[in-house]
């Protein structure tokens, strides 16, 4: 088959699969309880079918069947894609018991760390290097390649569950993400990882149709640890292979609005004396709704910030522009994030004051 008419149905058949089927599981989760009910720290109003995840693991499933190979992971080497497969297999089983009668945590990190060691160990897939960052050289860690890949993965997969919170946020952020993966990957000759990141977009593309405010279903933590663990293996392999054109540096602009709200979250919570997952209402969303933007607006803002990364790491990779001044952009950004997070609750505090009064 065609290279080009194989990266269209790589796309299309997943899109429409899921558009064919979302429907319909939102019955079924009607019927059988599997709703996500309005809460304290949530900020939809009524009940919302989880079934978004599901939906789209099975239109990428049967995209992934049809165009993909089973095994090899093209340009990697010898790469196997089975721990690839088992590992998510894994996730979406744990989402969707999470989505269903809400799994205990430790059992959720524990099925994240089996995936990632079935990455390593099944897909000879892992995170070995840094780049040169610092320019200093490159940081390479070939004896810590096993636990620098649990850390990643977990961190990744927990990144983007964290920024699920608005209709449209996640997926979007991870249209942008894997659109983009799909160019990197393309460019440095890795066909399989391009074929997947298209069938995932393709999934995303029909979830946003249903899932964009005002939304009909969310996505769920099926979707989230599935879209994470994808993201995080895809990061692997396209930078981690010898000679790579695509420097490590590059995923972590693509994923640098989750990377960096996620972190600035935790590390605020745990200077408080409190669980790093902690529930709250400080994340950058919660936050952009606080100043009075709209549910369609705060997703649009965070979307195009994410987009802008993503471009970034596109032209970096493309102008080979140096490791360390991409690295410098994200550092810039991500204390420049951090640091204002701290004046977030005063500034609000002071508007709302100067609104009572000129209200009086």
């Amino acid at each position: 088959m065609p290279e080009l008419l194989t990266a269209v149905l790589s796309f299309a058949v997943p899109l429409f699969i899921t558009l064919f089927i979302l429907p319909k599981f939102c019955h079924l989760a009607s019927a059988i309880g599997l709703i996500d009910q309005p809460g304290r720290r949530k900020v939809h109003t009524s009940p919302r079918p989880l079934v978004g995840g599901l939906a789209m693991s099975l239109g990428v499933a049967i995209g992934c069947l049809l165009f993909m190979p089973l095994t090899t992971i093209t340009g990697y080497g010898g790469g196997s894609m089975r721990g690839f497969y088992a590992g998510l297999v894994i996730l979406v089983l744990i989402g969707f018991f999470d989505d269903f009668r809400e799994v205990n945590h430790r059992l959720k990190f524990l099925g994240q760390i089996i995936a990632a060691v079935m990455v390593v160990y099944f897909s000879r897939v892992s995170l070995t290097t840094f780049g040169d960052l610092l320019h200093l050289g490159s940081i390479d860690f070939p004896s810590l390649g096993l636990p620098m890949t649990v850390l990643g993965i977990v961190g990744v997969i927990n990144a983007l569950n964290m920024i699920d919170g608005v209709d449209g946020l996640a997926g979007g952020i991870s249209l942008a993400a894997f659109v983009s993966f799909a160019f990197l990957s393309f460019i440095d000759g890795h066909r399989t990882i391009m074929l997947l990141c298209l069938a995932i977009s393709g999934a995303l593309v029909a979830f946003l149709k249903y899932n964009w405010h005002p939304s009909l279903l969310f996505m769920g933590d099926a979707g989230s640890l599935f879209l994470g663990f994808s993201a995080s293996f895809v990061s692997i392999v396209i930078t981690q292979e010898p000679g790579s054109l695509v420097k490590p540096v590059a995923p972590l602009l693509v994923l640098a609005v989750p990377i960096t709200d996620t972190l600035t979250v935790m590390t605020k919570r745990v200077m408080k004396g409190k669980s790093p997952f902690y529930a709250d209402k400080t994340h950058l969303h919660h936050i952009l709704l606080k100043y009075g933007f709209t549910k369609r607006q705060t997703a649009a803002i965070i979307i195009a910030l994410s987009a802008l990364f993503c471009l970034l790491a596109i032209a970096g990779t493309l102008l080979d522009i140096p490791e360390y001044d991409l690295f410098l952009v994200f550092l810039i950004y991500f204390f420049s994030y951090f640091s204002a997070s701290f004046f977030v609750k005063r500034i609000l505090h002071t508007r709302r004051t100067k609104e009572s009064r000129a209200a009086a």
